[in-house]
């Protein structure tokens, strides 16, 4: 089995941003915000305009011809993408994810929702 800090050295193959760098992209129309916690916690909380990608969804979410596919992806080949969850570990895989399902403009924010909470 595979040890926890080999899981997440796909955080190396991955472009990654800092909160104050997602900050900054807050209220850029060319930005969507993806949050991949579960929908209890996305409805109790979140960041801006993000929408709720399940991790546990994801790739159904971005397959082509899927029946959850989100035609948003499609539609919008420039757009960047920032992925968040609560520390940034399912974060990190999300974003590995997207990528390896085409998705060209993904970032993930590093900390998470704890790390966005604390520099408020």
């Amino acid at each position: 089995m595979k040890k926890f800090d080999e899981l997440m050295k796909v955080s190396n193959e991955i472009t990654n941003i800092s909160v104050d760098e997602a900050k900054a992209k807050l209220n850029d129309p060319n930005v969507q915000f993806i949050d991949v916690r579960d929908k209890s916690s996305f409805c109790t909380e979140t960041i801006g305009n993000a929408i709720n990608l399940e991790r546990g969804l994801l790739e159904f979410y971005l397959a082509d011809g899927s029946p959850l596919e989100k035609e948003m992806f499609k539609n919008n080949p420039d757009k960047e993408y920032i992925v968040f969850c609560g520390l940034g570990g399912q974060s990190t895989l999300a974003t590995k994810t997207m990528q390896y399902m085409g998705i060209k403009n993904v970032k993930n924010m590093t900390g998470g929702m704890t790390a966005w909470k604390e520099k408020k």
